[in-house]
């Protein structure tokens, strides 16, 4: 189904429908409907071999992922359930992860294995299971389930099955709803303004701004539904006359796959915006290039030069994100914000507040990926209120595909929009879904 809505507009959400999708805390319906999905947690270079034990918050509850002396990663409940002491700072022996307090040992599936301090004839270890969900490896993540039932399969997407070579995974926290992130990453309009950029180039000679963005301020704008959730189309018509043409998607829950760089696109990113709580979430970015060896020095610089040892972004709120109007004088960039783009949208949504109020704002024509995308969520989440199964999960290794996916950055012929290009791309039979 293909929906071209460039004169449409709509009015606010409602407070109810709002509540629904940025509400994700336990026994929510937004959090049930997060919870059916295996969500990013931490990067593998956070959890080694050997590593410490890591806190972790996500959907409002708090963990400590860990590997125990057999290698083997667990996450479980970050409080003990003794006496509620902090088990990140556990001792990894015996099987498990003990708690420095009164020695109390948990396996990694949150089994008592050990209560030292009782008498033999006292301890009471099979009558304490702690809160533990199960985690797995894949595409430089560590992933976590925490939905009821047999878990689905993680999805198979390029950026997380490709080889180590061309891929790499990068995690930021940012305070603001999760939502609030998934639509930015979805909104192809505001990159007219909000990244525009002066032609410079960074010390490594690569290109940090995107000219066709300013050429044409009024792209046309299309969407399509597909089985892992909705397609994305914005056509430029360049200064040159050409028209550039990007697609980009929505992924079931909380995903997006922007694309990266002018045509042709060597790659993209794939994006989860996952809720630490309903204040602040973590942005996980996972870095893809089609051929050839991704340049992991480049990009593992770009975030160490922009990315503190607390996992937020070094241009924060705390400082005005390091606003340069001299950079505005110059010409260097549309905002001031320097050159990072990261940045950017981490000022457009931690200055919405905690969580937006979206019973306040006017949305226009440009806005209809927005409208879509909420309109997928809350289906999704109604659907489940009434018994039904979340959209998109894959439970048969052999449906773990996705013929119908397409994230890419092109010139296309003046007889051909974004939904032609990609029926010419597809072919037949693998089209978009109804």
């Amino acid at each position: 189904m293909v929906r071209n809505l460039r004169l449409r507009s709509q009015a606010m959400l409602s407070k109810d429908d709002n509540d629904l999708l940025t509400q994700t805390g336990p026994g929510t319906p937004g959090g049930d409907l997060l919870r059916s999905y295996w969500q990013p947690i931490a990067t593998d270079d956070e959890m080694p071999p050997g590593g410490d034990p890591v806190p972790v918050r996500i959907l409002s509850e708090d963990m400590v992922l860990f590997r125990d002396d057999q290698d083997r990663l667990g996450l479980i409940g970050l409080h003990c359930p003794h006496r509620g002491s902090d088990l990140s700072y556990g001792r990894i022996e015996d099987g498990g992860l003990r708690c420095l307090y009164h020695g109390w040992l948990f396996d990694v599936e949150g089994n008592c294995i050990d209560q030292p301090g009782e008498p033999e004839d006292k301890k009471f270890c099979q009558k304490v299971r702690h809160t533990a969900y199960p985690v797995e490896q894949k595409g430089g993540v560590i992933w976590c389930y925490m939905g009821d039932g047999e878990a689905p399969l993680i999805p198979d997407y390029q950026f997380l099955t490709a080889p180590e070579e061309n891929r790499m995974a990068f995690r930021v926290i940012q305070q603001c709803n999760w939502l609030q992130g998934l639509e930015s990453s979805t909104d192809l309009a505001h990159t007219s303004y909000l990244h525009r950029m002066g032609a410079a180039k960074d010390a490594a000679g690569n290109s940090t701004g995107n000219p066709y963005y300013s050429e044409d301020i009024h792209p046309k704008l299309d969407i399509e539904h597909t089985s892992f959730g909705v397609r994305i189309h914005s056509l430029r018509k360049t200064r040159d006359g050409k028209n550039y043409l990007r697609v980009n998607n929505y992924i079931y829950p909380c995903g997006t796959t922007p694309t990266m760089g002018a045509p042709p696109a060597e790659g993209y990113q794939g994006r989860w915006h996952v809720p630490r709580d309903d204040e602040s979430h973590c942005r996980f970015e996972f870095i893809y290039r089609r051929e050839g060896a991704l340049d992991k020095e480049f990009w593992g610089q770009m975030k160490a030069t922009n990315v503190g040892p607390d996992k937020q972004h070094i241009r924060r709120a705390e400082n005005r994100y390091m606003q340069d109007r001299g950079e505005i004088t110059r010409g260097e960039t549309f905002a001031g914000l320097g050159r990072y783009i990261p940045a950017h949208d981490a000022y457009a949504i931690e200055t919405q507040g905690k969580i937006q109020d979206r019973t306040q704002e006017h949305l226009g024509s440009t806005d209809i990926v927005i409208i879509e995308v909420r309109k997928a969520l809350l289906a999704a989440i109604k659907k489940m209120q009434a018994g039904g199964e979340a959209p998109g999960l894959l439970r048969d290794l052999k449906h773990n595909q996705f013929p119908d996916f397409i994230c890419t950055a092109q010139f296309i012929g003046d007889d051909e929009d974004g939904p032609a290009y990609c029926r010419r791309v597809l072919g037949p039979g693998k089209q978009a879904a109804e």
